[in-house]
């Protein structure tokens, strides 16, 4: 059996070279011979070994490696049907992206980037009510336990800001707090310009 994986390992291996077939292969060993102590899940290597591959420009592997995340052990930071999701969308295979869509949101992940992704991606697709949808839902799964931290629900209701801006909308409350994540990334970003 091999040594358990830490995150510290994936973070090595996924910055020790442009490959990242190579990185990817790695990834889906690892996924594939899980050790009982390893920080990360099978599903959060695969998931990981899928971004890879999109970054090595193989989608249609990645698409793969991701069918087998969804169905891999485990918990993962983002739900792996999110990126497979987005595959489908950018080869316009609209209608299955729509199941995944509608299965994803009625397990109700536990999981802010989830719904911030979830968001990201139909807003880059010009559906901002599909986008004001995944982040109204992410506050409420907030809201009513999950316990997202500050900056997670922040970000959520910055997106939310934004898309209900474009629409023409004037802010409420949620927006509010989106508004002040707004100035604070601001003040960072000003902060840490070189001069």
């Amino acid at each position: 059996m091999r040594s358990p994986i830490t995150e510290d390992d994936v973070d090595e291996l996924e910055f020790s070279t442009p490959d990242h077939r190579r990185v990817a292969e790695r990834l889906i060993k690892w996924g594939d011979e899980p050790h009982p102590r390893d920080e990360l899940s099978p599903r959060e290597l695969l998931t990981a070994a899928g971004e890879q591959l999109e970054l090595a420009g193989d989608p249609e592997s990645a698409e793969a490696v991701y069918r087998r995340a969804v169905l891999a052990e485990g918990m993962s930071e983002l739900d792996p049907r999110s990126h497979l999701m987005a595959l489908l969308l950018e080869r316009g295979d609209t209608e299955e992206a729509l199941v995944l869509d509608t299965q994803l949101r009625r397990s109700r992940p536990a999981d802010a980037a989830t719904y911030e992704y979830m968001a990201d991606v139909w807003a880059d697709h010009g559906e901002d009510r599909r986008a004001l949808g995944w982040v109204t839902r992410g506050i409420l799964v907030h809201e009513e336990g999950s316990a997202f931290s500050d900056t997670d629900v922040a970000m959520l209701c910055l997106m939310r800001w934004r898309i209900r801006e474009r629409q023409g909308q004037e802010p409420d409350d949620y927006d509010l707090v989106g508004i002040g994540m707004d100035e604070r990334l601001d003040r960072t970003q000003e902060e840490h310009r070189p001069r």
